[in-house]
Formats: structure tokens, sequence, C-alpha cells
């Protein structure tokens, strides 16, 4: 059975919940590093899936599960308070439709981009063989 765009979500937005009350492996608040760069940094990653996804580089479960490390990754190197501030973030309603939009609306250009393919492919890779570390 092929999970449908909701469940996905509901995947998603529960690991997110359950990802931010767990301190990460090998994670640590790095000084400096905080909500407005994570948020920038998930915004441009969310969006580099949704592009792959878009383009056909990946399926909608590979998305999730970039999108869940990703998560993971930037969190563990978060305050709490900041933590708790980005995953409030990816969860606002529309959050992920606004993502989704602009990679549909940028496809044309992108999907012909080997800049993008590229960087898809080593930001996939990288959250592949880090998986079980976040």
């Amino acid at each position: 059975m092929q999970p449908t765009y909701r469940s996905l979500c509901g995947a998603l937005f529960g690991a997110v919940l359950f990802g931010s009350a767990v301190q990460a492996v090998r994670g640590a608040e790095v000084r400096g590093y905080g909500f407005e760069s994570a948020a920038q940094e998930i915004t441009q990653l969310f969006w580099l899936a949704e592009t792959a996804n878009v383009c056909g580089w990946t399926s909608a479960e590979d998305v999730v599960k970039f999108k869940l490390f990703a998560m993971r990754f930037l969190s563990s190197h978060l305050s709490e308070r900041h933590r708790d501030a980005l995953v409030s973030m990816v969860m606002a309603n529309g959050y992920e439709e606004r993502i989704r939009a602009a990679a549909l609306e940028g496809a044309r250009e992108n999907c012909g981009s080997n800049r993008w393919h590229l960087g898809w492919v080593s930001y996939k890779t990288a959250a592949d063989q880090h998986e079980n570390e976040f």
C-alpha cells in the first residue's frame, strides 16, 4: 500500500515532536547557532527535498526521511528553547505547503539544474550515511 501525503506528514510531525524531546546522540548545542540560522537552513533543506520530489529525483518517502533527519540534525545543535521554536515553525499550518508550492513554481528552472540535482544527491547521501547518529 502506498503511503498518502497526509500519513507521511503525520509521521513527520510525530517524529519531529518525539525527536525534539530527546537529546541527539552526537549533537551538542553550538554557541552562536540559534533559531534564525536553523530556520533558514531547515527551510532551504525542505525546499531542496521538495524540489527533488517535484523533479522526480526521489520519492515522497525519501523526502520524509530526509526531512526527519534534517530536523534531528539541526535540532541537536540548538538550545531547548530554539529547538521548540524550530519545531513550532515547521509544524505551523501551511509551512510545508508553502515550501512545496515554491518548489513547484520553480520546477521549470530547477529541474534542469545540475547544481540542485547534485546538491540533493550530496545532502541525501550524507543524511543516509549519518541517519543513526542523530
